[in-house]
C-alpha cells in the first residue's frame, strides 16, 4: 500500500471515528462503500463513504441499521406496554365504576323495599318487605289486577260515551225484558248466585249480566237493540272466543 493510500485510509478512518464508528476497510474510492464497525453493538455493516463524510461535517446524520432497528423495537415495545398498562388502568376503572353502580342499585333497592309505599288501588300504605310483593304501587298482586282491570273497563267506557247509547240501559231493566233467559244458553239466570268473599261480591256462573251482542272493541254500540242478557259464563266464554 503506498503512502497516499495509508493517508487516504486514515482520513477515511478519521471521519468514520468523528460519526462514532470503527473503520474497519473497503475504501478504494469516494463512491464505492467501506465496511465499519458500530461501538454501540459491536455490528459491522456497509455503507458508502460519501455519508460518513458528509456526517463528519455536519451535513447529514449517520446511524447505525442495528441499532436503529434496535431503538425502533424498543419504542414499539414501550408503546404496546404504555397501551396494555392504559388498557388495564381502563379494566380497573371499569370494574370500579360497575361495582360502585351496583353498590348503589342495591342501597337503592333496599331504600326502596323499606320505604313506605300508598297502594293506587286501595289507599292502603305497605312495605314491600313486608308485603313481598315487588311493586312500588300496589300492596298486591290482586289490587294491581283490580287496577288495570279498572283501567280497562275505563277506557271501554269512554269508547261506548263517544258513540251512540242509551242513558237508561240496567241490568235489571235488561233482565225483565229478556225474561231472565240467557240467549246463549237459554238457562234461567240466578239473582242469588253470588257469594262474598273478604268483603268482595263475587258472581257465580249463573248470575245474569250485559252482553254486547256486537263487541264494543269491534265497533259496538251501548244500545239496546245492541244489548241482551247472558249468564256470567256464556257471557265470559264468548268473550274468550
Amino acid at each position: 500500500m503506498s503512502e497516499s493510500q495509508r493517508l487516504r485510509h486514515a482520513d477515511v478512518a478519521a471521519y468514520v471515528n468523528k460519526c462514532g464508528f470503527d473503520y474497519i476497510g473497503g475504501y478504494h474510492n469516494s463512491k464505492g462503500s467501506i465496511t465499519v464497525r458500530c461501538r454501540r453493538c459491536g455490528q459491522t455493516f456497509d455503507r458508502v463513504y460519501h455519508m460518513f463524510s458528509e456526517a463528519a461535517k455536519g451535513q447529514r446524520a449517520c446511524e447505525c441499521p442495528m441499532c436503529r432497528e434496535a431503538e425502533i423495537e424498543k419504542r414499539r415495545a414501550e408503546r404496546r406496554a404504555e397501551r396494555k398498562a392504559e388498557q388495564e388502568r381502563e379494566a380497573q376503572n371499569r370494574a370500579q365504576r360497575k361495582a360502585e353502580q351496583l353498590s348503589r342499585k342495591v342501597g337503592d333497592y333496599m331504600t326502596m323495599r323499606l320505604a313506605n309505599h300508598v297502594c293506587k288501588n286501595c289507599g292502603v300504605d305497605f312495605c314491600i318487605e313486608s308485603t313481598g310483593y315487588n311493586s312500588e304501587d300496589y300492596c298486591s298482586k290482586r289490587c294491581q289486577q283490580r287496577w288495570h282491570d279498572r283501567i280497562k273497563n275505563d277506557r271501554r267506557m269512554d269508547k261506548l260515551k263517544a258513540r251512540p247509547h242509551d242513558t237508561d240501559i240496567t241490568l235489571e231493566k235488561l233482565f225483565k225484558r229478556d225474561g231472565g233467559v240467557c240467549y246463549i244458553c237459554g238457562r234461567i239466570c240466578d239473582w242469588k248466585d253470588i257469594v262474598e268473599r273478604d268483603g268482595t261480591m263475587i258472581a257465580g256462573d249463573s248470575y245474569p249480566s250485559i252482553d254486547h251482542v256486537k263487541p264494543v272493541s269491534k265497533g259496538g254500540t251501548h244500545t239496546w237493540a245492541n244489548i241482551k242478557l247472558a249468564c256470567r259464563f256464556c257471557n265470559t266464554q264468548k268473550g274468550w272466543s
